[in-house]
């Protein structure tokens, strides 16, 4: 079989490497003597580690990855950083704050085993070499506990960076360079770009009714690595062997995206979140119906968890909405579409004004001091929302849904306007005569009001101004006063 260049230099030399490349992994385990030189040049001490944990920290740290891209995201877990390598592994780091230190990798062998995998062990000496701090000056004695807590600590640092990690993280990819252009000699195509790959899993993930194109991957752990177009069958899943194509030769890519178009893949992402908002409804009600999950580690699924869930699909929708406008234009049924979705999600937490307790068939213990609020999910969202404080994210504190519509177009929800002016009543009629109608009535009636002085008077001047929604509510409640 012929070898590649890159092959043919890792095959000099009878020992492992130090550094870049590093050793690679065996079935057996290794005493170690002294200390380890991770990929980053750092210096590592293991030997307070078992032979086994040692081996595996020791192939990690000295392995060479790399990132595709960093990315926050929100879930019904809490908020975490993933790093997606070149490849279909990648690691979570979760916030400290909410998960208390929980590091994963979806990769087999930490899925099976839940044992730090070497993609961990790579990110942790990656992280200090990047975020250096004081403490990773030095030899660093380091133990299996250590590294997740260690990687937890660096969660505020790697918002910071963001968009420059992945590109500090792969700053030395000399082999992989070399592996790239020999099968550029027998593909005869140029190597695919971190866009590519990004689109291409974009329009796969269109096949997979539940994953968002970050989340989709067609790829295993049991693929042989190798760009040369024999090993790109993969046996067995024939999006794996479309997806290897398509990120390498450009006459399949561009055949997939003149079907796949940008409005597909948009109208993709939009369903499943609109699926994502319908299962944070129907668990609330399954937990109002049959009370907490048995099991410990199972979130409860009440208001202050629909809630959130609620609003991370409202902000995870308008994001991917500008993000994909600012990358080529939307059409008009796709961005109206976003609105449809949006106002969707208004009018069931309006249609949720109650007590969700109130007639529960099992004993549910109530907190101390516990607010009203978490027993009515309008009210959570709408009508006495939690104050916010510094610390609280920008799309938390926003006026649930209606802040997000004010920012749209009229033209995107224009065609709503009986359902927006439906809603408005359903509020209207929720409140006490005596009470401040909440934020949330007030802007969706100005946001109303607005539209409809442009849309049906040409000129203040020349014809009186209709009166308000809020005059007509006054002048209502002097009427059966």
């Amino acid at each position: 079989m012929p070898t590649t260049r890159s092959q043919r230099a890792r095959g000099r030399g009878s020992g492992p490497r130090r550094g870049r490349g590093g050793p690679t992994s065996s079935a057996g385990t290794t005493l170690l003597t002294g200390p380890v030189q991770g990929h980053s040049g750092l210096i590592y001490d293991l030997r307070g580690m078992s032979p086994q944990s040692a081996t595996q920290a020791t192939a990690g740290i000295a392995a060479d990855f790399v990132v595709d891209r960093v990315h926050r995201h929100e879930s019904h877990r809490g908020a975490y950083f993933a790093f997606q390598l070149h490849r279909p592994e990648s690691v979570r780091i979760f916030d400290p704050a909410e998960r208390g230190g929980h590091v994963e990798c979806t990769c087999e062998e930490f899925q099976s085993s839940q044992a730090i995998c070497i993609h961990i062990y790579w990110l942790f000496d990656g992280l200090n070499a990047v975020l250096r701090t004081p403490t990773t000056l030095g030899t660093q004695v380091i133990s299996r506990g250590d590294v997740l807590a260690r990687i937890s600590a660096l969660y505020g640092l790697i918002g910071a960076r963001l968009s420059s990690l992945p590109a500090s993280l792969s700053a030395t990819r000399d082999e992989i360079a070399s592996d790239t252009d020999d099968a550029t000699e027998a593909i005869g195509s140029p190597t695919p770009s971190d866009s590519r790959t990004e689109q291409v899993r974009d329009m796969l993930s269109v096949f997979d009714t539940a994953a968002l194109p970050e989340e989709y991957s067609p790829l295993n752990t049991s693929i042989a690595a190798g760009n040369e177009r024999r090993n790109l069958y993969v046996p067995d899943n024939l999006a794996a062997t479309i997806y290897q194509l398509a990120v390498r030769d450009e006459k399949v890519f561009e055949s997939l995206r003149r079907v796949i178009t940008h409005d597909v893949c948009a109208n993709s992402h939009f369903s499943k979140q609109r699926t994502r908002a319908r299962e944070a409804f129907a668990r609330l009600d399954s937990y109002i119906e049959n009370g907490p999950a048995e099991a410990a580690e199972t979130d409860d699924h009440d208001i202050p968890w629909c809630a959130r869930m609620l609003r991370i699909v409202v902000d995870q929708i308008c994001k991917v909405r500008d993000s994909r406008s600012s990358s080529g234009p939307l059409s008009a049924p796709v961005k109206r579409r976003v609105a449809e979705i949006l106002v969707e999600i208004l009018q069931e937490v309006c249609n949720r004004n109650e007590d969700v307790y109130y007639r529960i068939g099992w004993e549910r213990v109530m907190v101390e001091g516990e607010p009203d609020r978490n027993r009515n999910l309008y009210a959570y969202l709408i009508d006495d929302p939690p104050r916010s404080s510094s610390s609280t994210p920008n799309w938390m504190k926003e006026t649930f849904v209606i802040d997000r519509l004010r920012q749209m177009p009229a033209d995107d929800w224009r065609h709503l306007i009986e359902r927006l002016t439906s809603i408005v009543d359903q509020m209207r009629e929720r409140m006490e005569d005596e009470e401040d109608p909440p934020l949330a009535y007030t802007k969706l009636e100005r946001m109303i009001q607005d539209y409809t002085a442009e849309a049906f008077e040409p000129s203040s001047s020349s014809v009186q101004r209709r009166p308000t929604l809020g005059s007509q509510r006054q002048s209502r409640r002097r009427r059966f006063a």
